[in-house]
């Protein structure tokens, strides 16, 4: 991207609604739809062997211990952070999403009560730093552009604890053109107006690990599903 891309690009996302959203497209599309958003979640999963048993694989790539906290940003209505909980009962999880009908769902799911779902902005949440031994986002970064991203990541790594974790899921770059031209279609990249494709394709493009790096995160360990069309990056905070 050309220095003028990248200073439109902070500029957008340094005029973010009072909201936290992007855009007024993109906060209305969220305002209404988490009525059928699981449904949507369920669909895109399905080429991935179903929703239900990536979401188990995404928390053991977490590998989160007994006791330990954990913070969720975006955790949308809160199937991975669940699947965490199912796993390592006695974790200590705190979810935040800008989307208040997200989060209500989020709280009806979870018939442990154990987790504490909130709406909150992943960029700035105003929580401690160095208080969490696990930092998580799941899917959301490629809904963003590039400078929201790193502001994302950065306010992961901010309140992630040195020796802590932070792990983000995503999007992964496909190398052939079959892949690429199957997951477009599935994910619904022909919809006009998706807004999703553009920042998807430049995080791809840039490289999620890269961008952890720039956030001050060194990349450890990358999974994938498969076929690989989700990676998962665990990284450390640089010291």
């Amino acid at each position: 991207m050309s220095a003028q891309g990248i200073k439109a690009d902070d500029e957008k996302s340094s005029q973010l609604r009072s909201s936290g959203y992007v855009s007024r497209l993109e906060e209305y599309w969220y305002g209404i739809s988490h009525p059928f958003y699981d449904l949507m979640i369920w669909f895109v999963f399905l080429p991935l062997g179903g929703e239900a048993a990536c979401r188990r694989q995404f928390a053991r790539w977490v590998d989160v211990q007994p006791e330990e906290k954990l913070l969720s940003l975006c955790c949308g209505t809160g199937d991975t952070e669940i699947a965490l909980f199912n796993l390592v009962p006695t974790v200590q999880i705190i979810a935040v999403d800008l989307g208040a009908g997200q989060i209500s769902t989020a709280k009806q799911k979870d018939k442990s009560g154990s987790i504490d779902f909130c709406v909150g902005n992943a960029a700035q949440t105003g929580l401690a730093a160095n208080s969490f031994d696990r930092v998580l986002i799941t899917l959301a970064l490629h809904e963003m552009p590039y400078s929201l991203r790193l502001k994302v990541l950065r306010e992961a790594r901010r309140v992630c604890k040195p020796n802590g974790r932070v792990v983000a899921i995503e999007h992964a770059k496909l190398d052939g053109k079959l892949s690429q031209a199957v997951r477009y279609l599935w994910w619904f990249g022909w919809l006009p107006g998706n807004p999703e494709v553009a920042t998807s394709r430049d995080l791809q493009q840039r490289g999620l690990a890269t961008e952890m790096r720039e956030a001050g995160l060194e990349a450890l360990e990358r999974y994938t599903t498969d076929p690989s069309w989700i990676e998962g990056v665990v990284s450390a905070p640089n010291s």
